[in-house]
C-alpha cells in the first residue's frame, strides 16, 4: 500500500466527492466509503484517513480507531472538512508543512517583520495593526489580532529559546523583567489580508512546542474556559488565549529547528475556533522545507534561510 494512498469517509455523497477531488488535487490516490462500517477487514491499510463526522457519526470513530495501522494519521472534521482537505493532505503527503501562503489564495501579498527583543515586538505589532486598519478590518477583529500577535511573539521570544542542554534560557528570569533581554535567535512574523480573512504566522528557531501542551490547553479552552489562571505565564497560557481569539489555529513544528503558528481571523462577526491542526516534520534539517525569507529571496543573509 503506497503511503500516498488515502481513505476518504463521508456519509454525504456530495461532500465525499468534494473531499476526493481535493485529495486527488493534492497528489493522493483515494479510496472512498460512506461510513467506517463499510470498511472490510480487521486492519485499514491506509496511512492517511480523512473522516467527515458530524452529529451521531462521532460514535463510529470508536470502530474506526480499532482498525487503524500503527502510525496512521486520521483527520476528523465536521460538515466543512472538505474546505481544508487540500492543504492538510498536501502537508501530510509532502512533508512541506511550513508557510502562511498555504492558507491564502494564490498570489496574496505576504508581509514580513523580523525581531529579536521586546521593543521590536512592539514595533511589529503596531505594523501589523496599522496594516489591518488599512485593510478595513473592524476594531473588534484588530483587537483579536493584536492580542494573538502579542502572545505568540512573547512565546517565540522568551519561552521557545533553550540552551545547548535544552534548558529554557529565560526560565529563571521574572516574566516582567524579560523585556530587557534579547532572544538569541531572531523571530519572524508574517501577515496578509484577503477579502474574507486576515492571517498571521509567527515563527521561532527552536522547535520546542509539544503536541501535548497544545492539546491540553485547547481542551481547557473548549471545555473549561474560566479555569486557566491568567496570571500564569508560559506558552500554555498564550496558546489558550490564541485559541479563544482566532478562527483557525495551526501549529507546524520541526523539533529542534523551528515552530510556526498560523492563525486566521474572519472579517465578519467573531466565530468560535473551528480549525485546529498540528503538523510535525518527519525528517531532519536537511529535508526541511521552510521556504525563502524575504532576505534570501532577494539574495541577502543566506545564513538565515533555515528557520526564518
Amino acid at each position: 500500500m503506497s503511503k500516498r494512498r488515502v481513505l476518504a469517509i463521508s456519509s454525504d455523497l456530495d461532500q465525499l466527492r468534494a473531499i476526493v477531488a481535493a485529495l486527488e488535487r493534492a497528489g493522493a490516490e483515494v479510496d472512498a466509503v460512506r461510513s467506517p462500517e463499510a470498511i472490510t477487514g480487521d486492519v485499514i491499510p491506509h496511512r492517511y484517513i480523512f473522516h467527515a463526522a458530524s452529529g451521531g457519526d462521532i460514535a463510529s470513530l470508536h470502530g474506526l480507531v480499532g482498525k487503524l495501522r500503527d502510525r496512521a494519521h486520521v483527520v476528523v472534521g465536521n460538515d466543512e472538512l472538505d474546505r481544508g482537505v487540500f492543504v492538510t493532505a498536501q502537508k501530510l503527503l509532502t512533508g512541506d508543512i511550513f508557510g502562511i501562503e498555504k492558507y491564502l489564495p494564490e498570489g496574496t501579498p505576504v508581509h514580513y517583520v523580523r525581531l529579536r527583543d521586546f521593543e521590536g515586538r512592539g514595533r511589529a505589532i503596531d505594523t501589523v495593526l496599522n496594516f489591518a486598519e488599512e485593510s478595513k478590518l473592524r476594531r473588534q477583529v484588530r483587537n483579536a489580532i493584536g492580542a494573538v500577535c502579542e502572545e505568540l511573539l512573547m512565546n517565540a521570544l522568551y519561552d521557545a529559546p533553550v540552551d545547548a542542554e535544552g534548558k529554557s534560557i529565560f526560565a529563571d528570569i521574572d516574566p516582567h523583567d524579560r523585556k530587557e533581554s534579547r532572544s538569541p535567535r531572531p523571530v519572524s512574523i508574517r501577515y496578509a489580508a484577503t477579502e474574507q480573512h486576515f492571517a498571521v504566522a509567527v515563527r521561532d528557531r527552536f522547535g520546542r512546542l509539544a503536541k501535548n501542551t497544545i492539546l491540553s490547553y485547547i481542551d481547557k479552552c473548549i471545555h473549561s474556559p474560566n479555569q486557566i489562571d491568567r496570571k500564569t505565564y508560559g506558552a500554555g497560557l498564550g496558546l489558550y488565549l490564541v485559541a479563544n481569539a482566532a478562527a483557525t489555529y495551526v501549529v507546524n513544528v520541526a523539533y529542534g529547528i523551528a515552530t510556526e503558528v498560523v492563525c486566521t481571523f474572519d472579517r465578519g462577526a467573531k466565530t468560535p475556533l473551528r480549525l485546529v491542526g498540528m503538523f510535525v516534520h518527519p525528517g531532519g534539517a536537511e529535508a526541511l522545507k521552510l521556504g525563502p525569507t524575504p532576505e534570501t529571496a532577494e539574495g541577502r543573509r543566506p545564513e538565515d534561510a533555515a528557520g526564518g
